[in-house]
């Protein structure tokens, strides 16, 4: 079993060898795919993280009207901790917003001198809420806005952030599908082109294939070298794509670093560079018998 397995490889391999320019191109459309595919995880990454950043930043801010009394504002408070969904609710009184705004803006001579001139504070009263799930928001706003002291809140700013992470989703899904899309097409290029380069070994080889049915050759034996042969196609394509992957990776993850402080793409890949390779492999090796498990299929009669 052992050396009939080796003749088998050997024979697929000088399928490959023979072919070499027709090889050179399989492999190399092979590889666009693979390096596509890669390409579509990493826009999955980013998106991922910038997504799960804005839900980390997001909460509810509540701001109540002027005439609204402390006890109200207490009020709602109490009610919101109350809440299973909320993790905690910070109260920031009109004299603290007043506070923290000359703070915020101590550089500003021309702020500073209009907060002074002034004789009453501007600012509201707020509560600033954080759920324990991002996606308990909604649930959170609902409870608000049926509250009895509604009439008191003036304004609860949820919405805005709601908007932004839904247009954000919607552009990562999007990109998914059409990436999903160009990575379909061009897998089904590669399938055709390599099944294209196993029919032409096939035909090429309809006299050493007769010989091998007149002395008795198997089945297995005759078809398997061109699964061998499509599988080469597919490990030499992911070998092609880790090589130009991960210098590319490296090149691109500190520009990328500047404009997304908090994503490393080089580190993330490189922490689970052995479950990206084998998939990486397990799909080019993949593509490759199954383009040669089709044409032998379509073309070889034995």
């Amino acid at each position: 079993m052992k050396k009939a397995f080796k003749r088998i490889f050997r024979t697929g391999w000088l399928n490959f060898k023979r072919n070499s320019y027709l090889s050179f191109g399989t492999t190399g459309v092979m590889a666009l795919v693979l390096l596509l595919f890669s390409g579509l995880m990493v826009l999955n990454y980013i998106s991922g993280q910038i997504v799960t950043g804005l839900e980390d930043k997001v909460d509810v801010s509540v701001y109540f009207k002027n005439d609204a009394s402390e006890d109200q504002v207490i009020s709602v408070k109490q009610d919101l901790e109350s809440q299973p969904a909320v993790a905690r609710v910070t109260y920031i009184s009109k004299d603290q917003a007043l506070t923290d705004f000359k703070a915020k803006h101590a550089g500003d001579a021309l702020i500073q001198q209009s907060l002074a001139e002034l004789t009453d504070n501007p600012l509201q009263s707020s509560l600033n809420i954080k759920a324990k799930e991002s996606t308990q928001y909604a649930s959170i706003v609902t409870f608000l806005e049926g509250n009895k002291l509604r009439p008191v809140i003036d304004k609860i700013n949820f919405y805005e952030n709601e908007a932004i992470i839904n247009r954000v989703q919607g552009i990562s899904r999007g990109v998914g599908n059409w990436g999903l899309v160009a990575t379909l097409i061009l897998a089904f290029i590669a399938v055709l082109v390599t099944f294209n380069t196993i029919r032409l070994t096939i035909y090429n080889q309809k006299n050493e294939i007769e010989i091998m049915r007149l002395v008795g050759g198997s089945n297995w034996h005759i078809k398997a070298p061109y699964l061998i042969e499509g599988g080469l196609y597919g490990v030499f394509a992911s070998l092609i794509t880790i090589a130009v992957f991960y210098p590319t990776l490296w090149f691109i993850s500190s520009k990328i670093g500047i404009l997304i402080p908090d994503v490393s793409l080089i580190g993330y890949f490189v922490a689970n560079v052995f479950q990206f390779i084998p998939i990486i492999f397990a799909l080019g090796i993949a593509l490759g018998v199954l383009s040669s498990y089709i044409a032998i299929r379509r073309f070889l009669r034995v």
